[in-house]
């Protein structure tokens, strides 16, 4: 029989999260052998893991020490710790994902079979719980809220020779983004990250935007945070225009949104998802926003179609070139896009949960482009 074992914190490795729903700043040790999980933790954390974790067991570093002292007369700590889990719990063979520690790796590898494996550490959250789908059904309310706040502050916005102002102080994206990570945070989440890019830089997709905001460019808006009781998470994406939207604003506004509208009414168990890639790239191309390279940098949908969400931001499926099967139970975002250098960007994203017969948003806020 396989053990999946994990050294890591929670923070970053989230199938520690998903193992046993026990967060820690320092890195613990987990095995999951068949369906039993356990994790071993300082005198600092076992209490607390004990309490509110979801191991199957919890047990002491210092008793493992003590009893390897016993076991053993030789070899390293990281040695013997293995061997005597090899010999309790009858396992063939130890697999790691990918970021397990090279130093302990090499210790134990000389004798002991471990193999990495990362189709399974990052497909195992694939499929939701109910439980995982009722923490995600509260983060996706709470990222609505937070967008619905922000286009709230839009509209209430003057404009002076161009330039947004709210309160009489100039509304700029740090400010915004600011006001936005309050709002969040007063209300049982943290929204590290957001993007409020106007104009060229939401040209690029991971600009997060600075400077004043302005009456009468794109203005892209995508917020992302998570639960801080369970680190569950939402992902929306909206743009917007303060005022008029000229007729290429609207145009290239329209063409994203149709497309994901297509996306949406396409989404069922068994769709690829390299299917839904290729039918953004040609629904682009059919309405005159193809792919391709200009002066002034890469233009069109120029990123996939989305990604899955979970305990992690991004998380397996990939909503990409690459086939992976949708399945009841996954949620993944459906974010299609359109960038010009010239111009600026225009995104639109809601995450979306797989069932049995077709999809259910999970996420909702207006998607009116122009903002009086």
């Amino acid at each position: 029989m396989p053990a999946y074992a994990i050294y890591n914190t929670p923070h970053k490795d989230f199938n520690l999260l998903h193992w046993g729903h026990f967060d820690a700043p320092d890195a613990y040790f987990a095995l999951k052998v068949g369906e039993q999980t356990m994790a071993f933790v300082s005198e600092l954390e076992y209490d607390r893991c004990r309490a509110v974790g979801t191991f199957d067991n919890v047990f002491l570093w210092s008793d493992i020490r003590k009893e390897l002292k016993k076991r053993f007369r030789s070899g390293s700590f990281w040695q013997n710790f293995f061997q005597f889990l090899k010999d309790t719990y009858a396992v063939e063979r130890f697999v790691v994902p990918d970021d397990f520690p090279a130093a302990i790796y090499a210790e134990i590898s000389r004798q002991i079979p471990v193999a990495f494996d990362a189709s399974f550490f990052e497909g195992q959250r694939a499929i939701k719980t109910d439980t995982d789908l009722s923490e995600i059904r509260e983060a996706c309310t709470l990222t609505a809220d937070v967008l619905k706040e922000a286009i709230r502050i839009l509209r209430e916005s003057a404009v002076e020779e161009g330039v947004l102002y709210f309160e009489d102080e100039i509304l700029t994206s740090e400010r915004l983004r600011a006001m936005m990570e309050v709002y969040c945070l007063e209300r049982g989440g943290i929204a590290d990250g957001t993007i409020v890019a106007c104009g060229r830089d939401g040209a690029y997709p991971h600009c997060v935007g600075s400077g004043a905001l302005r009456a009468g460019e794109l203005i892209v808006i995508d917020v992302f945070p998570y639960l801080k009781t369970s680190h569950f998470y939402g992902d929306m994406t909206r743009t917007v225009v303060k005022g008029h939207a000229t007729s290429e604003q609207k145009n290239i506004y329209q063409a994203v949104l149709d497309c994901q509208t297509a996306l949406l009414e396409q989404l069922r168990p068994d769709v690829l998802t390299s299917d839904l890639q290729t039918f953004a790239l040609r629904f682009f191309e059919q309405r005159g926003y193809g792919l391709k390279r200009t002066e002034f940098g890469t233009e069109g949908f120029i990123h996939s179609v989305g990604h899955g969400i979970g305990l992690d931001i991004h998380e397996y499926p990939s909503v990409g070139s690459k086939p992976i099967a949708l399945k009841p139970g996954m949620v993944i975002t459906v974010e299609p896009g359109l960038y010009f250098p010239t111009v600026g960007g225009v995104r639109i994203e809601d995450d979306v949960l797989i069932t049995n017969d077709g999809c259910e948003i999970l996420t909702s806020c207006d998607k009116t482009l122009e903002l009086s």
